[in-house]
C-alpha cells in the first residue's frame, strides 16, 4: 500500500489536487521532480491541459519508480477526464491504482468516471473497495446505492441507503433514494408519505415536488400534480421537465390553453418545436 503522507493532498471528484508539500531532499533531481510537479498542478489549475501533462511526465521519466507516481498518474487521468477522453482517463486511473489499489480517492475517481460511463458492474466493485476500507464512507455508499438503483438491484440499494441513515438519519440524498426505490417497487403510497415528509423538512427543494407529483400522476391524481408542479416551476422557472410534465397534466385535464402555455415555454427554453409538434395540434 501506498506511503501515507500528511503533506500530500489527494485526487477529488471536481478539481486537480495538488501534490504539494512533499518533503524536498536535498538532491537535485528530487528538486526538479518537485518543480515538475507543481509547474503540473499550475497549469492544470489553469486548464492548460497539455502543459500540465508534459510537466507531470516529465517528472515521471526523472523518478520512474516513486512511490507518489500514483497521484501524478491519477492526475493525468483527471487531465482526460477534464477533456472528455473517458477511456484515456480510465487507463491512467487503472495505472495509479495498480501502484495504490486501496487509495479511496483515486478508486472514487475512477468509480465516479465508470459510473458516468454507464458501466456500473466495473463502478460497483470500485465502491465497494473503498467501503471495504472505509465502511462508513457516506459518499462510496450513495454512489454504490445509485448504481443498484441503475441496475434494477433495488434490495442492495435500499440495504446501502438504510446504511446511510443509520450514519446520518437526516442524510438527503439517501431518504430522497429510498423514496425513490419504493415508487419503482410499486409502493407509491409509502414514496408518498415519505416524500412529504421530505418536503416539510426541505419545502425549497423543487425535486422534491416534481417527485410527488410524479407519483400523484402514476395514481391518476393530475389535479394534484399540477398544484406540486406549480410549486416546483415557481422554484425552478425554467425546469423543462416540470414544465412539460405539467402540460401533460393540463392536456389531461382539457387544459388546453394552459398546457400550450408549458409547451410554448419549454420551446423557449430550447427544446425544439419540433419534438412536440402533436402535442401542440392536440392544444388546438
Amino acid at each position: 500500500m501506498m506511503k501515507k503522507k500528511k503533506s500530500i493532498e489527494l485526487l477529488s471528484k471536481l478539481s486537480f489536487i495538488a501534490l504539494l508539500s512533499f518533503a524536498i531532499p536535498a538532491n537535485a533531481n528530487a528538486q526538479s521532480y518537485e518543480e515538475y510537479i507543481e509547474i503540473g498542478i499550475n497549469a492544470a489549475r489553469e486548464n492548460k491541459y497539455a502543459e500540465a501533462e508534459t510537466a507531470f511526465k516529465n517528472a515521471l521519466k526523472l523518478k520512474p519508480d516513486d512511490y507518489r507516481n500514483a497521484l501524478i498518474y491519477a492526475n493525468i487521468g483527471h487531465i482526460y477526464n477534464s477533456k472528455g477522453e473517458s477511456v484515456k482517463a480510465i487507463s491512467y486511473y487503472d495505472t495509479a491504482l495498480g501502484m495504490a489499489p486501496l487509495n479511496v480517492p483515486i478508486l472514487k475517481a475512477r468509480g465516479d468516471l465508470l459510473m458516468s460511463m454507464g458501466v456500473y458492474n466495473k463502478a460497483l466493485v470500485d465502491y465497494g473497495n473503498i467501503i471495504d476500507v472505509a465502511p462508513n464512507n457516506i459518499e462510496a455508499l450513495q454512489c454504490r446505492a445509485l448504481c443498484h438503483q441503475r441496475t434494477l438491484n433495488y434490495s442492495q440499494a435500499i440495504a446501502d441507503y438504510n446504511k446511510i441513515l443509520s450514519l446520518e438519519p437526516d442524510n438527503y440524498i439517501a431518504l430522497c433514494g429510498t423514496a425513490l426505490v419504493l415508487q419503482k417497487t410499486n409502493k407509491q403510497q409509502e414514496a408518498l408519505t415519505r416524500i412529504s415528509l421530505l418536503i416539510d423538512k426541505f419545502p425549497e427543494k423543487a425535486e422534491l415536488y416534481s417527485m410527488r407529483a410524479e407519483i400523484e400522476t402514476e395514481l391518476n391524481h393530475p389535479e394534484l400534480s399540477i398544484i406540486d408542479l406549480d410549486k416546483g416551476v415557481s422554484l425552478e422557472p425554467e425546469n423543462t421537465n416540470m414544465l412539460l410534465t405539467r402540460a401533460y397534466c393540463h392536456l389531461k385535464l382539457g387544459n388546453k390553453s394552459l398546457a400550450k402555455q408549458d409547451f410554448e415555454q419549454v420551446i423557449s427554453l430550447g427544446i425544439p418545436r419540433g419534438q412536440l409538434k402533436e402535442e401542440l395540434k392536440k392544444c388546438k
